[in-house]
């Protein structure tokens, strides 16, 4: 039962975490990508909010601590620098660059938590930054902007950052803890835009109908949908096993890009791609 359980959270993650890609790349031809991320994360907060409360009883807090600051401040960090990215690239390639994230998580962790690899973790990483590596020249060759993968790749960064902070506040209820991270992070991420663009980023939003699909999509399906989804699958089999199936995400995009957008990868991308998804299985197990 509780294998079934985890499919079935799984397959709706991949799906939402890879239509998500094309949420954002599609929705940020109408806004500027701090706005969006901005706007995205105040919805996928309220909903998540409601969610939480229902799930707990009527029992919602917020959490006041550094942490949970240097939580949200690195995921906002990651998700501007992520829709940044795409607006230069592909949500395949973003997918691909981004889902190195693991590859960065480890040596961060012994950096900052103190933990120690096993040396196939170890392993994993050196295999995933080749297989990186093979594809990230491949695709930047075949005319990839190298400031979207550069993008990308330090999106990854900050995105290990927060995966590494979550980790820490595992003491308190995992959808209050991202729910509060949404709401904060709308906040940060509406004081970067005012910052960078002003006033004008936010008020030139062009509020149209596919805009408006599109913000549902990423706030509703990749934000709220897709949080929560990872909630039940780490309380249905944990952490440590559920990580090593999220290479599916951008192998499931690599796919959706094809059909979606036409861009069909050269046979040295699925090479590299694939050496770094057994990288990252490897990290991760």
């Amino acid at each position: 039962m509780r294998r079934a359980l985890f499919i079935g959270y799984l397959l709706v993650y991949v799906v939402s975490a890879s239509l998500n890609y094309f949420f954002v790349k599609f929705g940020l031809r109408y806004s500027t990508p701090l706005s969006y991320m901005a706007i995205r994360y105040l919805l996928a907060g309220a909903v998540l909010v409601g969610i939480a409360f229902v799930i707990n009883d009527g029992n919602y807090y917020f959490i006041i601590n550094k942490d949970l600051l240097l939580l949200s401040l690195f995921s906002s960090l990651s998700t501007a620098l992520w829709a940044y990215g795409l607006v230069f690239v592909d949500p395949g390639t973003s997918a691909v660059f981004g889902y190195t994230m693991p590859l960065f998580a480890i040596p961060l962790s012994i950096l900052l938590i103190h933990e120690r690899p096993r040396l196939l973790n170890v392993v994993g990483v050196l295999i995933g930054f080749v297989g990186a590596i093979i594809y990230g020249a491949s695709s930047i060759m075949r005319g990839t902007s190298l400031i979207g993968a550069v993008l990308t790749v330090i999106n990854a960064v900050f995105w290990a950052l927060y995966s590494i902070y979550f980790r820490k506040l595992g003491n308190y209820n995992g959808l209050i803890v991202v729910s509060n991270m949404f709401l904060l992070g709308s906040v940060l991420l509406l004081i970067m835009d005012l910052v960078i663009n002003g006033p004008a980023g936010i008020l030139n939003t062009v509020w149209t109908l596919g805009f408006i699909e599109n913000l549902l999509g990423t706030s509703i399906i990749g934000g709220a949908v897709l949080f929560l989804v990872w909630y039940l699958m780490i309380n249905t089999v944990g952490v440590s096993s559920s990580i090593p199936y999220i290479f599916a995400v951008p192998a499931l995009t690599l796919a959706l890009n094809y059909l979606i957008l036409g861009i069909k990868p050269t046979l040295p991308e699925l090479i590299g791609s694939a050496i770094m998804f057994l990288g990252i299985y490897l990290a991760s197990i």
